[in-house]
């Protein structure tokens, strides 16, 4: 059987993808479980050197070795690229893979749960990062209020240009707010309330 460890297979993630398609009750094709696949753990099942496109190849493979007695006999089907008279091809859950899915389940979802937080943790650092190497932040760490910030170094704080629109700019600021709130950043809400007085005219400007 598979052993229970604190990172998830590939093998863990196209059983439960299998699960949550439907797979306990009919045969699912396995393009769709790929696609599933891909939504859940997308560094897993995509291309190397186009990793915004799912990869069918490690789905086929972890279900066909989750076929096999070694491994639990957790599946029944096959490709659909053998489909013959006699063969229907997808895959279905067998009482065995039924059965581990739901001892499974709980580490499952909470590794899948876990690794959601981490990718937008990710997001956040990048933009705090972005903001902390940027011209305008550190202009205003060094003289405040009085700091002589530009258009163009305000909105490169912001992984902005001088062309992006208002309502993306503000957005910025608000969730730039948002995440000083949450990681009690003084510096960063000190940053967000300067720029809110120093840009209050461009800010405020309305859509044409």
């Amino acid at each position: 059987m598979i052993q229970k460890t604190s990172k998830l297979s590939n093998i863990d993630v196209a059983i439960y993808a299998l699960y949550k398609l439907g797979g306990w009750q009919k045969r699912i094709h396995t393009e769709d479980i790929a696609l599933e696949c891909f939504r859940l753990a997308p560094r897993k099942f995509s291309w190397i050197k186009y990793p915004k496109y799912p990869d069918i190849s490690p789905v086929y493979f972890s279900l066909g070795d989750a076929k096999k007695k070694e491994y639990g006999e957790l599946v029944i089907g096959e490709t659909e690229r053998k489909r013959t008279v006699k063969i229907i091809g997808g895959w279905m859950l067998t009482i065995k893979g039924i059965r581990w899915i739901k001892d499974n389940i709980f580490r499952i979802e909470q590794i899948l749960s876990e690794n959601k937080i981490t990718r937008g943790r990710l997001s956040i650092d990048r933009k705090i990062n972005e903001l902390y190497k940027s011209k305008a932040f550190n202009k205003f760490l060094l003289e405040k209020d009085k700091a002589n910030i530009s258009h163009a170094e305000f909105a490169e704080s912001l992984i902005c240009t001088v062309n992006t629109g208002v309502e993306i700019l503000k957005s910025r600021l608000d969730q730039i707010d948002s995440i000083a709130e949450e990681l009690k950043k003084e510096e960063l809400k000190n940053y967000v309330n300067f720029c809110r007085k120093k840009f209050a005219l461009l800010l405020k400007k309305e859509r044409r």
